[in-house]
């Protein structure tokens, strides 16, 4: 089981624990009435508890950040828990629903309900009233972010759209909060689900009212300024220098990311190591028309926006290591081959750099920097070469399973050789990636 799927699992078990103390009698029902209450309370409070797990997630908060050992696993955890709130949403829809459906083709009897609590001047005498408009608005809510969940998943839609897709979801869940908390069952209050409930809608609304005031990243926001940007027609790739005097530093194999004008920022690898001077170094590659037509739009001395430095892709072990880079994905390893120029007694590495373009000039200066960092670098050429696998690395690589592998390059690459090195018993725990796909 993945630690994320772990993270669901705990997170809904403890919840499941919560909603059984106030249905002890739940297997004794014998109408099915009850039985559909008490699951709708279930599935709704689940609902909403995963989508203020979501909100908060995204705003990329440092103890977050930490917890997920970095960024990119927040962004995944992010995802599926979003997921798992719209499959949860759609079963709390359905029971409440097709139940309706059903009493009205006469195929079931319509409940008894009670009236609640007499008590004119309680807090439930307060709240009945607005449980008829809880339930509407909050049903039109769940269809909104079921088409955007949809949207964002099929990647039908440009970053920019994609950035404003998320804002509309804050404003759907703001709407379900209210939705979920007015129509927390009565009989629940007294115990601790409804305050654990109320707490989960608070944080997912805060976050979710953070990310409309465009709060995200602030403190880490920086302007920059266009030092130099270089073309390398082969690989098409641009290379980009910012000047950033209030840089406050960042390891080896982190990202940021990077404002143009006009448009929503991106992640870039940091393709440089931290020095005082605060200037940074991109290694963007052509992989649409945004980065595409970015050397047309570009101009020395032009002012970006910078936020970050995000990620734990930071060769912290003092294992053995082997580096593997795919195409774009060497960006992170010309960091920390130049922060190793300075480093006492660095770990011993291997790095492997397979591409399907091959810059001259650059695996000069890759040469160049391999050399003073003391690294063994082989350049695999995938237009003339089978691509890397685990059979070569078992060759050429003695010590392979007890090295740690850094690896930063396509997932399907990544994914294939993690499968290859699991059956020949490599512990994956010693296999880090960075997960670049953050929609």
């Amino acid at each position: 089981m993945s630690k994320t799927t772990a993270t669901i699992s705990l997170f809904i078990a403890l919840l499941s624990l919560l909603w059984l103390q106030v249905e002890p009698n739940l297997l004794s029902y014998e109408n099915f009435f009850q039985w559909r209450s008490a699951l709708i309370q279930y599935s709704g409070m689940l609902a909403v508890g995963l989508m203020s797990l979501t909100m908060l997630l995204a705003l990329r908060l440092p103890f977050i950040e930490q917890l997920t050992k970095g960024l990119d696993k927040s962004y995944r955890l992010h995802k599926y828990l979003g997921i798992a709130a719209v499959v949860t949403g759609a079963v709390h829809w359905l029971l409440a629903i097709i139940p309706k459906q059903l009493v009205r083709a006469g195929v079931l009897d319509k409940p008894v309900r009670g009236s609640g609590p007499n008590n004119p001047d309680s807090l439930y005498a307060l709240i009945k009233p607005l449980r008829e408009l809880a339930e509407h608005v909050g049903e039109w809510a769940f269809y909104g972010i079921v088409v955007l969940v949809i949207v964002a998943l099929l990647g039908v839609i440009r970053y920019k759209g994609f950035r404003f897709s998320h804002k509309l979801m804050s404003v759907a869940f703001l709407v379900i909060a209210f939705h979920s908390a007015v129509l927390i069952k009565h009989s629940y209050w007294p115990y601790p689900i409804t305050y654990v409930c109320l707490a989960l809608i608070w944080v997912g609304s805060v976050a979710a009212i953070y990310s409309l005031l465009g709060r995200i990243g602030k403190t880490k926001q920086h302007t920059a300024k266009v030092a130099n940007f270089r073309l390398l027609p082969k690989d098409k790739v641009l290379d980009l220098r910012l000047s950033v005097p209030s840089w406050h530093g960042h390891n080896s194999g982190q990202f940021a990311f990077v404002g143009f004008p006009g448009e929503e920022p991106h992640p870039f690898t940091i393709a440089s190591t931290h020095t005082r001077t605060g200037q940074l170094r991109f290694m963007i590659k052509e992989l649409g028309d945004f980065t595409a037509n970015l050397k047309n739009r570009l101009s020395i001395g032009q002012e970006l926006k910078i936020e970050g430095p995000y990620g734990n892709f930071d060769f912290s072990d003092s294992a053995p290591q082997l580096w593997i880079a795919g195409g774009i994905g060497i960006a992170a390893f010309t960091a920390i081959l130049q922060q190793r120029q300075t480093m006492d007694k660095p770990p011993l590495a291997k790095l492997y750099y397979c591409s399907e373009t091959i810059e001259a000039k650059f695996i000069e200066e890759l040469q160049h920097l391999a050399n003073g960092a003391q690294i063994e670098l082989q350049i695999i050429d995938n237009s003339n070469q089978a691509f890397l696998n685990t059979d070569q690395l078992l060759r050429e690589v003695d010590d392979l399973m007890q090295r740690s592998i850094w690896f930063c390059g396509p997932s399907k690459f990544s994914q294939c050789l993690q499968n290859d090195l699991a059956k020949q018993g490599y512990n994956l725990n010693q296999f880090h990636n960075e997960l670049f796909e953050m929609r």
